[in-house]
């Protein structure tokens, strides 16, 4: 076939089948959704100490939305893996982890501070609206300028295509208006067309697989051109909710930074590896690096999920000075679970990356079981670091979040260029541990220690130790290793 014709072909022709799973999968998405989103009834008792149904009922509604949007990145992923080359997909995954840096660096705090200030108050709501979509429209034209010359200054191959991707940051100014949703505790619609765009995202960069010799920049693009129509949809659907226009209101960005700081921060340590990766072990090792990064990210979700649904109930609880009694019986069950998660997997680390993303990929098998018990703490982490925020001591929480970076920072530098991804796959061990230490003895300080049942913390390990063997005795008897 020559080129003309091949260009004149229907480009979404072999699609028709998918689209119509990603409808039949959304319209259940949606329905499960709008259940969710009601208000449940109240209850006449319940334990105090009682972790609330609401909260694993919240969680997994958010979980449902999250995951299917993790879902279809690790789907893009996979495809993406096999259809451009090593290099080009390294700088595909470098560039999705400086676009998540972005998108935490516009919102800036905003939406949070927008609910705060605007609980009860609509005057007060439509005036940190206005405010907040002011702070965005700066950040997003400083995010989007740093990364155009950074690209630039760095000779990045594909720099138009970068430079216009640095566009899309800008639509996160229009939707400030979805913070509506969250103030009303409307979840289900904004949820539904995340979920909707997370499927059209998947299916634009499986459509253009089909031309791996555009190189990444196309790539990027799309990737972020579908956000950023996703973003303008939610303002659109959320204008009938607003209240009437208000001046901005005075001081919102002296309110938000504090939680802006700590939201970079941990993005920063996160993703800062990336950068040392790329630069001292190179684009096609990055590549192989952040394939295990986003299985890690993706088992990582259901902790994060969890203690943000549970903050309120947390808050609650300090107030009533049972904060550590709180904290253990959340801490406790997740910390079990992700042993058990952690333990099950590491067998399989190079089984699951080869049949994920493609022949090769096992090579990046060592640096996922690292991810793999670092896992484990993650889960009970989160919930310390988030009994911080509930506690009121973000001060505390950015300390502790500061010497994660810290630690982070230093160790990559040691550790990549000796011992490659390897290295910093260990690096993010000692930083989620600096995470979970740090915030358990900031929470002692606020009489937040976990310090009932201490025989079931050893329950982790145990179960860590028996689902690694059982799992090895699985991967022995299926491989004849």
């Amino acid at each position: 076939m020559d080129s003309k014709s091949r260009r004149s072909s229907p480009l979404l022709l072999p699609l028709p089948p998918f689209f119509l799973r990603v409808l039949r999968a959304s319209a259940v998405l949606f329905r499960l959704f709008r259940r969710g989103s009601s208000p449940g009834k109240p209850r006449s008792r319940m334990n105090e100490f009682q972790v609330p149904k609401r909260i694993w009922s919240a969680t997994l509604l958010s979980a449902l939305a999250r995951q299917w949007g993790a879902l279809c990145t690790f789907l893009s992923l996979a495809v993406l893996a096999r259809a451009l080359a090593p290099e080009d997909f390294g700088r595909f995954t470098f560039y999705l982890a400086v676009f998540g840096f972005l998108d935490v660096f516009v919102d800036c705090g905003t939406s949070s501070v927008a609910v705060q200030v605007g609980a009860r108050d609509a005057r007060a709501f439509a005036a940190a609206l206005a405010a907040g979509r002011r702070v965005r429209f700066v950040a997003a034209l400083a995010g989007g300028l740093a990364l155009a010359l950074a690209a630039g200054i760095g000779r990045e191959r594909d720099l138009g295509w970068v430079c216009l991707a640095a566009l899309g940051p800008l639509a996160r100014v229009p939707e400030m208006s979805a913070v509506v949703f969250q103030r009303n505790i409307e979840w289900g619609t904004p949820l539904f067309l995340r979920a909707l765009g997370a499927g059209t995202r998947l299916c634009a960069l499986v459509a253009l697989s089909r031309y791996p010799e555009l190189g990444f920049g196309p790539f990027l693009v799309a990737h972020t051109a579908t956000q950023a129509l996703g973003n303008i949809a939610l303002h659109y659907v959320a204008r009938a909710r607003l209240p009437a226009p208000a001046p901005p209101l005075a001081g919102l960005f002296a309110r938000a930074w504090p939680l802006a700081a700590l939201g970079l921060v941990q993005q920063a340590y996160f993703w800062a590896d990336n950068g040392f990766v790329r630069a001292l072990a190179g684009e096609a090792e990055l590549g192989r690096y952040n394939a295990a990064v986003r299985a890690f990210q993706w088992l990582a979700f259901f902790a994060a999920f969890a203690t943000t649904s549970a903050l309120p109930w947390l808050a609650r609880r300090h107030q009533e000075h049972a904060l550590g009694e709180a904290v253990t019986r959340l801490a406790q069950p997740l910390f079990t679970a992700g042993c058990a998660l952690s333990g099950l997997l590491l067998p399989w680390s190079g089984v699951l990356l080869a049949c994920a993303y493609g022949p090769g990929f096992d090579e990046a098998a060592v640096s996922l079981r690292w991810l793999l018990v670092a896992l484990a703490l993650v889960y009970p982490g989160a919930v310390f670091l988030t009994a911080l925020i509930a506690a009121g001591a973000t001060r505390a929480a950015l300390g502790v979040a500061l010497a994660a970076l810290v630690v982070n920072l230093a160790g990559n530098a040691l550790s990549v260029p000796r011992c490659g991804a390897e290295g910093a796959a260990m690096m993010t061990l000692l930083t989620e541990a600096t995470v979970t230490f740090g915030s358990l003895f900031a929470l002692r300080a606020l009489g937040g220690w976990p310090a009932s049942a201490p025989l079931r913390w050893a329950l982790g390990p145990l179960v860590f130790a028996l689902a690694t063997l059982l799992s090895r005795a699985l991967f022995a008897a299926a491989f004849g290793a």
